[in-house]
């Protein structure tokens, strides 16, 4: 069996998930914000070229502080941007918003899965892995479900709040999963 401290990360990692919509979310947004349609691309490949950036050096931090406490401040920056997706006016901010989602996935997207890997044995890393992505992927469709639904139930303001709440609560699971020996 997988060690109990992989199943509450994992459990941590699918909370995260719950509240991670699918991006064409926040293009939709940048529309909304009045970020010209011609511009939208534009916003894509700045959230791209951050993500590329940030992802070395993200990965080094992940091996000097810990992964918990990077994908934490990482998850924790992704409520920042959500919370600011559904508060901020139009003008520059939607910009600065999009880069710094592109610092969230350099925090986090390799942490993740080197935490995963430090978290079973070399014996169990494939059907770790297979766990962790059957589980974190089951959550994707019900979260672009659930947001999308929010969106055209109360509006795009509350569809954001509230994945930034699941990703603020994610962030406090984590911390708080059980130690394991390192």
């Amino acid at each position: 069996p997988l060690p109990r401290p992989f199943w509450w990360t994992v459990a941590a990692c699918a909370l995260f998930a719950l509240g991670n919509a699918t991006d064409a979310y926040l293009l939709l947004r940048l529309r909304d914000l009045g970020v010209p349609v011609a511009a939208i691309p534009l916003a894509w490949a700045l959230l791209h070229l951050v993500k590329s950036a940030s992802s070395v050096p993200g990965g080094a931090l992940s091996d000097r502080v810990g992964r918990r406490p990077l994908i934490a401040a990482g998850w924790l920056l992704y409520g920042g941007v959500y919370a600011g997706f559904a508060t901020v006016p139009a003008g520059w901010a939607p910009w600065a918003l999009v880069a710094a989602y592109g610092v969230v996935f350099g925090l986090t997207e390799g942490a993740e899965k080197a935490l995963v890997a430090d978290l079973v044995p070399a014996a169990r890393r494939g059907t770790a892995f297979g766990w962790y992505h059957a589980i974190t992927g089951a959550a994707a469709l019900p979260a672009s479900v659930l947001f999308g639904a929010l969106w055209q139930w109360q509006g795009a303001p509350t569809a954001f709040a509230t994945g930034a709440a699941l990703a603020t609560a994610a962030a406090g699971a984590l911390l708080t999963t059980p130690r394991w020996p390192r």
